[in-house]
């Protein structure tokens, strides 16, 4: 049996897609306040999505909003999402890829 489990990072994917958003266009709509120090690029927003950080930590409060507005829903039902997603570690055993190691090729007179 599989466990159905609704997540903040699977919703604004969802969202995004369904708006025809890349992660790049998404990330230009996401400017923060003045007073907040974060940014959101590419990087940390395929976190987010992926469930990598901590979207409970205060720092990301001011993205709700965000998200509301752009997708036009509830702030309150992704509030409730968001306080029940938990960080999902990275399973390396079900790593589709193998990264490849280039070493730099000298030669060396001994």
């Amino acid at each position: 049996m599989h466990e159905c489990k609704i997540s903040l990072g699977k919703t604004i994917k969802n969202a995004r897609q369904e708006h025809g958003f890349s992660q790049q266009d998404l990330c230009k709509l996401l400017v923060a306040p003045s007073d907040c120090l974060m940014t959101i690029d590419r990087c940390l927003l395929a976190k987010i999505e992926n469930n990598r950080v901590d979207v409970r930590s205060d720092e990301y409060d001011w993205l709700m909003p965000k998200f509301a507005e752009i997708f036009s829903c509830d702030i309150a039902w992704l509030e409730e999402i968001r306080q029940h997603t938990e960080v999902e570690p990275f399973d390396f055993s079900k790593a589709l890829a193998v990264f490849p190691v280039y070493f730099n090729e000298k030669t060396y007179d001994l």
